[in-house]
């Protein structure tokens, strides 16, 4: 069994209206790997995966998306065109020869938007849990969709704890990991706190999760994008979704058809994990680096 890495130094870099926070895993590897997270988390979402990493010689960058934990300074417009931007600065300031680029969640749209729009910064995308267009149910619609889907993510936004070790309850209390809670999530947790005791909030900005939800549901730009890929990219796919139910983000038959409309997709389903553990928990990061192709 793997173990984590903790971030070695932080990086800022320019974007627009800002800096944008980055944060760098190992030194001396000879690759590069930017690790792109989901819609309320942060970069310590990677701490397990950015092990295997490391250990197969990359050096791995992981930013706070805008809008997001130590980036959440940064002000909207937000949308996946817009993620992708920051993006290409940061892959230009940092002078990141091609690196490979992985998303997870959300972040597997703005790896698509990234690859979309500036192909010649990317040496390939890896999507876990995230990146194809999610389905939209007949007779509903995405406002109707959203809180469904999103729901307990959104609620906790709207939510304040009067001390750290109250959101460690929180979460170590999620559905998603009442099986295992890693020890790592305690500094993932902590990192999402902004403001001070007893009036402690999640650092996401509740704007840019309605911005950036659009692009999930039905954007012609994501799926346009899929439809033009040029290489193979692989999708690590839960079993499980957010709240650890039955239904996985990605059901079988919308999957399937997406993947007839995405040829280059290659799906990997990855067993016992969920939306969050897939890359959250030592197995499941585990079983997404064994079938990565580095």
């Amino acid at each position: 069994m793997s173990s984590s890495v903790q971030p070695i130094q932080k990086h800022t870099v320019q974007v627009r209206d800002g800096l944008l926070s980055v944060y760098q895993y190992g030194s001396t590897g000879t690759k590069s790997a930017l690790l792109i997270h989901g819609i309320t988390s942060s970069h310590l979402a990677w701490q397990f995966l950015a092990k295997h990493l490391v250990d197969a010689g990359y050096v791995v960058y992981a930013p706070d998306l805008r809008g997001r934990a130590s980036s959440n300074h940064l002000p909207g417009p937000f949308g996946m065109k817009t993620h992708a931007k920051d993006m290409a600065d940061l892959i230009t300031e940092l002078q990141l020869s091609s690196p490979l680029v992985m998303g997870h969640s959300m972040g597997g749209f703005v790896a698509v938007a990234l690859n979309a729009l500036y192909p010649q910064l990317v040496f390939k995308i890896v999507l876990v849990d995230g990146g194809l267009p999610l389905s939209i149910p007949a007779g509903m619609d995405l406002e109707q969709l959203l809180p469904l889907v999103l729901g307990p993510a959104l609620a906790r936004l709207e939510l304040t704890f009067e001390s750290k070790s109250a959101y460690q309850d929180y979460w170590r209390a999620h559905p998603a990991f009442s099986a295992v809670f890693p020890s790592e999530m305690l500094a993932y947790v902590d990192h999402d706190l902004v403001g001070s005791e007893p009036s402690l909030k999640p650092s996401t900005n509740k704007e840019a999760v309605a911005q950036d939800s659009a692009d999930l549901w039905g954007s012609s730009f994501i799926d346009q994008a899929l439809i033009d890929l040029k290489s193979p990219v692989q999708l690590f796919r839960a079993v499980r979704g957010l709240q650890n139910e039955e239904t996985p983000l990605y059901p079988k038959a919308p999957l399937d058809a997406a993947l007839d409309r995405y040829p280059m997709i290659e799906c990997i389903t990855v067993p016992d994990t969920n939306h969050y553990t897939i890359l959250m928990a030592n197995s499941g990061a585990d079983a997404v680096a064994a079938h990565l192709k580095l």
